[in-house]
């Protein structure tokens, strides 16, 4: 069990890189570059790392890809990524060159929390740019409620139900507000929390990786025919 003396000081540590970004100085921050910092303080340290080791440099801070380097946003391995089972290894074996893509070296010495605070970051950064891809999209075509259903089956019925925990969800939101619910559910909009009472919250920490997933893969027919299914009447 952890120490009274050990949460206090864990908490106090958490709340002192909490307000950080407040205290940053222009004079020692890239502003320009790394952008405004988050209010999350382990998201912005994965932001750190990203550029640190020039990943940012290549890919893009927001995977934006410059020159040859594989595009990140739309690469099929990053999105079959788990906690970097695919990404980890990687970065460390490297990648060489190809007649499309420019080499990337080995980052063979990084440890493991490196690694996880890159992952973190591209996943976080994938996700931001895909919903923005997705909802700049102007007059979609309408869904298929079919293939919607085969979806939702597939990816969505496991912890859901239209007749459960969704009934009604069609009727009650429009297009436009039921898709927000799709790409951002409620777990994706909370705040992160890193206090020590919820490091076994496991559930909570599981949802919001599978949506988050979910968001990163997602295309915009995808989103459409879950409307499509979501709204038919039952």
């Amino acid at each position: 069990m952890i120490s009274a003396k050990l949460s206090f000081l864990i908490a106090a540590a958490l709340a002192a890189a909490a307000v950080w970004p407040q205290s940053v100085s222009k004079e020692t921050y890239d502003f320009n570059y790394i952008g405004q910092p988050l209010p999350d303080p382990v998201l912005q340290h994965s932001k750190e790392t990203f550029v640190l080791f020039g990943c940012a440099y290549c890919h893009g801070l927001d995977l934006v890809s410059r020159g040859e380097a594989t595009d990140l946003m739309h690469s099929a391995l990053v999105g079959r990524d788990e906690n970097g089972n695919f990404i980890g290894p990687l970065l460390r074996a490297g990648i060489p060159q190809t007649a499309k893509l420019s080499p990337m070296p080995q980052f063979s010495d990084l440890t493991d929390q490196q690694i996880a605070a890159l992952v973190l970051w591209i996943h976080y950064a994938r996700a931001q740019g895909r919903y923005k891809e997705i909802t700049a999209a102007k007059n979609p075509k309408p869904g298929n409620a079919a293939a919607g259903k085969s979806y939702f089956d597939e990816k969505c019925g496991s912890c859901h139900s239209p007749s459960g925990d969704l009934a009604n969800l069609g009727r009650k939101y429009d297009g436009s507000s039921l898709s927000q619910r799709i790409l951002r559910p409620k777990v994706l909009e909370e705040a992160r929390f890193w206090g020590v009472e919820r490091l076994h919250d496991t559930k909570t920490a599981a949802a919001r990786q599978r949506h988050q997933a979910l968001l990163e893969n997602y295309s915009e027919s995808d989103v459409q025919n879950l409307i499509a299914y979501l709204q038919a009447p039952r």
